[in-house]
């Protein structure tokens, strides 16, 4: 009996081929995209899911609080934290801190090989009673107790010692002025993708020789972690916060709260975030994308299968009279769709499969159905696939082998109204997500296409970054040949890099007792020349005035939060304590116009640059745009004869202010691939029912050309009828889109403005898309000879 059903299933979709193409395509298409959404979504809301019991583990972060009341949310904490946590609250199981590299190289050396590697970071003894990273070699328990330890990922320890075995073995590192020996204890695994910070090599938090490390509260630059006690109510440990940090630094108004270890990566975005995190409300609009197009692929299947039942009336009557019972055509129905989209299901995971390695660049990641991490994935597209087909082959399933053979065989048969109507009201639905998707990919582009024209308040273009200059013996020399070579502008240096990390202090103007945060880089005194930036008043530093390694230079927004009173060049800011607790003073020498040092989500906050040469570590060369390749090669031979055997590593100012938005060019580009998708499904439907309709009206259009009617007539009779539904479904979208995407842009302090022009190019392309789609059918029923149609009669 079941091969009787797949027989008679198979030839009912070779008898139909173009209706059978257009559904296995539409759902395939459909399936497909929500196949890859579903695998990145997984992804991300798997994040730090892998550590045992990942939901008692908590960070605990802080507001910088001025004095005004503005607050500056930020990731770090004192080093004194971790200790009073364990310390104090009896709700803490254990705590830990970790202190990153921040964007420092380390030179590394094990016999006569020298790297340098970045992702090192200083951990406490108790890191692995937080964290569940797992060992290859050594264990958590004996690996810590040797105080020079250092453990390395799998991946780093295969760079440093190949194919031998590094337990025991001894790296020295550059941790002092004439290096340090540390103690292979340990190999882990390489850190998952879903970590929301990584590390190739662990060392001790000690290595410091920081006497105020279980003391300071004051030293903002430790991340905090506590592991609370299974009977803890999380709420209770996050209300004892605020508290504990009174108790140590009551004059201090900064405030402690702590996040959930699972929402770090999607919600939290805070100063000095360990890693660029994703957005919580970007993967929400993916998803919801996701069962739009999944639903719009359903319509579509739906929307044939239901018209095409119509046409299995005598079918379905002449198997009746036969003896076929409800039951089995009830099961013939059903088998048909399920097999269907089965076909579609199979060939969507096949294609999504194929297409993901070429999406790794978009997804930051390698995503596949078949490893073990997503197979909820593939088992969620298997059920989505069945359930689209039973629901889909419901309606005719029992609706047909519910009807009399005697009106099936008489003809009296037809489309109901209320059929017709739901064709109709789903169609609609179609156009509705398609052309707010074409809304909301204009409006993307238009703020991307913002971000990237507006005036930075700085020079981003052709300026090199040379990120490993921290402590060279001849920094100066290197940057006198540089600045000697064709085409080299002019060279400065500071210790952090605009649209990157840079520190932060608490500042007074003189005489006044609110504080603010200054954000800070120590730089050189090229630094700012090179950077291009636009002055307000006075002027910026310069060699020929000594007394400037005591200066300051701050932008519009520093000058407006200090409300100092003119004359503003020569005022003085306090904005250091030395030794012995006495202020540090800078004094005003220029004012800045405000640039965007961060993402344009925030607003531009108080910057401010002082002369510090010693901290310099990162070179910013300005080149001119022509025969940069002769350029490059002149500096690296510079660098490789002075640079004290360090490797020529560079990057551009222009790639930093690029990643500020990576998150949206992602997006845009998903936006802009989900649109086209959504299009191509409600063209396909749009299709497949013009093809229909069409069919069904044969000889109405007969009738018609024997009575004169011209092709132009019929044609403009037959796509009105879609051309109305695509009208209203604009009307509908334009007031949906523009409130979703007005909300979207809320999130950015600058943006651009939804234009009037958005909506009316994004309707006059849905109007083209469905003329262009339905003219061919509505044409070919038009020239077609009356006769054929009409002989029958």
């Amino acid at each position: 009996m079941l091969r009787n059903y797949i027989t008679v299933a198979l030839r009912s979709m070779l008898r139909d081929r173009t209706s059978t193409l257009v559904k296995i395509t539409s759902l395939s298409v459909g399936l497909i995209c929500f196949s890859i959404i579903s695998l990145f979504v997984y992804h991300e809301l798997s994040f730090d899911r892998f550590h045992k019991d990942p939901n008692e583990v908590y960070r605990v972060v802080k507001d910088f609080v001025n004095d005004d009341g503005s607050i500056i949310p930020d990731a770090t904490t004192p080093p004194a934290m971790a200790p009073a946590l364990w310390r104090d609250l009896p709700e803490v199981a254990s705590a830990t801190r970790l202190f990153p590299n921040w964007g420092r190289k380390y030179l590394l050396q094990v016999g006569d090989t020298k790297l340098y590697e970045e992702n090192l970071v200083r951990i406490d003894s108790s890191f692995f009673d937080v964290f569940s990273f797992p060992f290859l070699k050594g264990d958590s328990k004996n690996s810590l107790s040797n105080p020079d330890f250092i453990l390395l990922t799998e991946s780093a320890a295969l760079r440093l010692f190949k194919d031998q075995d590094p337990i025991g073995k001894t790296i020295k590192i550059d941790l002092g002025p004439n290096g340090k020996d540390l103690h292979v204890t340990g190999v882990l695994k390489d850190v998952p993708e879903n970590a929301h910070f990584s590390f190739d090599f662990l060392i001790s938090i000690r290595s410091f020789g920081y006497e105020g490390l279980d003391t300071d509260w004051g030293f903002y630059n430790f991340y905090t972690y506590a592991r609370l006690k299974s009977e803890t109510e999380p709420s209770v440990f996050i209300s004892k916060l605020q508290p504990l940090f009174k108790k140590y630094d009551p004059e201090n108004n900064n405030r402690y709260y702590a996040q959930k270890l699972t929402d770090i990566h999607l919600k939290s975005n805070l100063k000095w975030e360990l890693r660029t995190n994703g957005d919580d409300s970007y993967l929400k609009i993916l998803s919801a994308i996701a069962v739009f197009i999944i639903f719009l692929a359903a319509i579509n299947y739906v929307n044939l299968v239901t018209a095409q039942s119509t046409r299995r009336f005598k079918e379905v009557g002449i198997r009746k009279v036969s003896g076929a019972q409800s039951g089995l055509l009830v099961r013939q129905f059903l088998l048909e769709s399920v097999l269907l989209t089965c076909f579609a299901t199979l060939i969507s995971i096949s294609l999504a499969e194929a297409f993901l390695p070429s999406l790794v660049n978009l997804f930051g990641t390698k995503l596949s159905f078949f490893s073990q991490q997503f197979k909820p994935v593939l088992l969620t597209v298997l059920g989505v696939g069945l359930l689209i087909g039973l629901l889909a082959g419901i309606y005719p399933a029992f609706y047909l082998s519910s009807l009399r053979p005697v009106e099936i065989l008489k003809g009296t048969l037809s489309s109901t109204s209320t059929t017709t109507a739901l064709r109709k009201s789903l169609v609609t639905f179609q156009f509705v997500v398609s052309t707010s998707l074409i809304i909301g990919t204009m409006v993307i582009s238009g703020q991307i296409d913002f971000i990237r024209s507006k005036n930075l308040g700085f020079n981003k273009d052709d300026i090199l970054i040379l990120n490993n200059a921290r402590g060279l013996s001849n920094r100066r020399a290197i940057v006198d040949e540089i600045k000697k070579i064709d085409g080299v502008v002019n060279v400065g240096g500071a210790d952090g890099i605009l649209g990157g990390l840079n520190w932060t202090t608490s500042v007074r103007a003189d005489g006044q007792e609110d504080e603010m945060l200054l954000n800070f880089l120590q730089t050189d005194f090229d630094f700012l020349n090179v950077m291009g930036v636009s002055l307000k008043q006075g002027r910026c530093f310069s060699m020929e005035h000594a007394t400037d390694t005591s200066a300051v230079v701050i932008n519009e927004a520093a000058l407006k939060q200090l409300n100092i009173k003119e004359p503003i060049i020569g005022a003085r800011i306090i904005y250091a304590t030395d030794n012995e607790g006495n202020p540090v003073y800078a004094t005003i020498i220029g004012v800045i116009e405000n640039f965007h040092f961060t993402s344009f989500h925030d607003p531009i906050k108080p910057f401010g640059f002082v002369i510090n040469e010693s901290a310099v570590n990162t070179l910013f060369v300005k080149v001119e745009n022509e025969n940069i390749s002769t350029t490059m090669a002149g500096i690296e031979e510079v660098w490789q004869n002075l640079g004290d055997d360090r490797p020529f590593e560079f990057s551009f100012q222009n790639e930093q202010i690029t990643k500020l938005y990576s998150n949206e060019q992602k997006f845009q580009t998903l936006f802009s691939y989900f649109m086209l998708v959504g299009i191509l499904i409600a063209c396909l439907g749009l299709l497949g029912l013009s093809s229909f309709t069409a069919q069904q009206r044969t000889k109405e259009i007969g009738i018609r050309k024997v009575l004169g009617a011209s092709v132009l007539s019929i044609s403009q009779l037959l796509s009105m009828d879609y051309l109305k539904l695509v009208i209203l479904a604009i009307a509908i979208s334009i007031p949906l889109a523009w409130y979703l995407m007005n909300r979207w842009l809320e999130g950015f302090a600058y943006r651009t403005e939804i234009s009037t022009g958005i909506f009316v190019s994004a309707s006059l392309i849905a109007i083209g898309i469905t003329l262009i789609t339905v003219s061919f059918q509505c044409v070919k029923a038009a020239v077609a000879n009356p006769i054929k149609s009409l002989r029958n009669e």
